[in-house]
């Protein structure tokens, strides 16, 4: 991702361009497909900004999930991780690393029915598939 590119999002989104918010932005598009944690990019941010402290990256993580630029997934794995993929989709998790994976599947229509809703608004659903991967068999 290029910084005219990483700018142009965050502004899209209506969030001013600080050097923070574009790192963060950055790594998250480069590590994205392994949805990282906020711990995982705080990590890779601070080889480049060592100042940068953990509660700025989940500051711009939360920020960034609020104006729906990413998703916060919790899948049991012991940390929040982050998902860049705009597409409907659901997950695959590995029971031994951890490991989380894109999973483009239509699951059907899955409807809750109203007696068991207590009162709740459904308003989303996400699948999760959860297994061994390929490495952890190996």
């Amino acid at each position: 991702m290029t910084p005219d590119t990483v700018e142009a999002l965050l502004r899209a989104k209506g969030l001013r361009v600080t050097p923070q918010r574009a790192l963060v932005v950055r790594l998250l598009r480069r590590f994205g497909a392994d949805h990282p944690s906020a711990e995982t990019i705080h990590v890779q941010a601070t080889r480049e900004m060592p100042s940068l402290s953990l509660r700025t990256v989940y500051t711009i993580l939360d920020e960034l999930v609020d104006k729906k630029a990413v998703r916060s997934l919790d899948v049991g794995t012991g940390s929040k991780r982050f998902c860049v993929n705009p597409r409907r989709h659901h997950h695959l998790v590995c029971r031994q690393c951890g490991r989380i994976a894109d999973v483009l599947v239509d699951v059907g229509p899955l409807d809750v029915p109203v007696e068991q809703r207590r009162g709740f608004l459904i308003t989303d659903h996400e699948v999760v598939f959860r297994g061994i991967c390929a490495v952890c068999r190996s």
